[in-house]
């Protein structure tokens, strides 16, 4: 990891043109040599640099965290919640969206990696993915709705190899994925989410 551009960063937000509503945070952490510290969320810094106020509305917060070894892959997903996404230690994933919701945008991708430096807004209707590039990174979803079993059926999913969707995965030959994930639909096959639905 290049030390500049892990430490040195200042605050800021990247509004993603491929897929309307979802904007990259870079975020400042701070080292020595004991480690290093981030301030990963803070609302009332991040709101005036356009962190959708929307996503507190509903007065519902949910932080999840999942625990992956190198290799694995999981998604792609949507559900009927906005996501704030992060890496809570020194792992490294690559992350993949496919925007799922109705409109021109439909089947539009974006990728990036994301190390603990960097923060992703994700709307509803987005699907969310990451492959695990490091030997074990833990992947922190900040959510604005409570899990519930009943909210299945507003899921969305399609398949992280669907040749469509251009979306170039490191060593997918020897990614680790779910029986579940391989079984998603090509993006063909999707039916598009109305955001009024969700």
């Amino acid at each position: 990891m290049n030390d500049t551009e892990f430490f040195g960063k200042t605050l800021a937000a990247h509004p993603i043109a491929e897929i309307p509503g979802v904007i990259k945070f870079d975020i400042p952490v701070h080292g020595d040599n004991r480690g290093w510290f981030k301030e990963n969320f803070q609302k009332k810094k991040m709101l005036p640099l356009g962190f959708p106020e929307s996503f507190f509305a509903e007065g519902k917060l949910q932080n999840n965290v999942s625990f992956s070894k190198k290799n694995v892959l999981r998604g792609l997903h949507a559900e009927p919640w906005d996501k704030y996404i992060s890496v809570a230690d020194d792992g490294k994933v690559l992350g993949a969206w496919v925007d799922l919701r109705e409109g021109e945008s439909f089947g539009h991708v974006y990728q990036t990696v994301i190390d603990a430096s960097v923060g992703m807004f994700i709307p509803r209707g987005v699907a969310n993915g990451f492959q695990v590039l490091s030997d074990k990174v833990a992947y922190s979803y900040l959510v604005n709705d409570y899990w519930a079993l009943e909210l299945k059926p507003k899921y969305a999913f399609v398949n992280y190899a669907d040749p469509a969707l251009n979306i170039t995965w490191e060593n997918l030959a020897e990614a680790e994925v779910s029986e579940a994930d391989e079984k998603h639909p090509l993006l063909k096959d999707v039916k598009a989410l109305k955001i009024e639905d969700l």
